[in-house]
């Protein structure tokens, strides 16, 4: 059945809430200064909503996850059902994906996208989409990997970091993702973020192997005003 959970999904789901848990999930969005309280909150690729769960601290006005795996939403309505505390303001999940957010224009304060764009077919597609829903003046923070990023799986996968480079290499080259798990430079994503309206304001890096960046973090801000009409 396409929703019934895979023993991977019923892993992802459970380490996540340990996470959550733990407090991870809450640092990360502390590193980046994001506070929620009171906004309307969209998480683009929420999978079991775990992050949605840790914005709830907060007391938004909205929480919407959107995942396009099924599996993951029912999971963690499940999982969220379960909790021994329930989240203040109860996370909506449902399915979709980038490139194409089935909302309004302007429609969120605070649009969280974490460890998404290594999977998009499009980086500069899928951050023109998020920026469109984002209201002026609101928060973008998303995630993805660098280049360091595959040298983790070295021991254990000698052929996956090869595979990650390679499809990396391509997508430079041809603007096509051979498999969607590339790598990105956290200076362009940011330079497409500034090309559409949505301008940096804080940088982070949790992790780095060999001197290289394996996650990237941006935390960026809307312009009151689009490039466009500066024009």
């Amino acid at each position: 059945m396409k929703n019934e959970l895979t023993k991977w999904h019923a892993a992802y789901i459970q380490n996540a809430y340990r996470e959550l848990e733990r407090g991870t999930t809450r640092k990360q969005l502390e590193a980046l200064d994001i506070d929620a309280t009171g906004k309307r909150v969209l998480d683009v690729g929420c999978g079991p909503g775990n992050l949605l769960v840790a914005l709830s601290v907060d007391v938004p006005e909205l929480l919407v996850g959107v995942d396009v795996d099924t599996r993951f939403l029912v999971g963690g309505r499940s999982h969220i059902e379960k909790l021994n505390q329930q989240p203040v303001e109860t996370p909506r999940l449902m399915c979709a994906a980038l490139p194409t957010l089935p909302f309004a224009d302007e429609t969120f304060d605070l649009v969280t996208c974490f460890l998404v764009m290594p999977h998009v077919p499009d980086d500069s597609v899928a951050l023109t989409e998020l920026a469109r829903v984002l209201k002026p003046g609101g928060t973008l923070a998303i995630s993805g990997h660098g280049l360091g990023f595959p040298l983790r799986y070295l021991k254990r996968f000698r052929l996956k970091p090869l595979q990650m480079y390679l499809a990396s290499l391509i997508y430079r080259c041809t603007g096509k993702k051979w498999i969607r798990n590339t790598l990105q430079n956290d200076q362009k994503i940011c330079d497409i973020l500034s090309s559409v309206g949505v301008v940096p304001e804080i940088r982070h890096y949790n992790k780095r192997v060999l001197g290289c960046v394996a996650t990237y973090w941006v935390k960026a801000i809307k312009r009151e005003i689009s490039p466009k009409a500066i024009q």
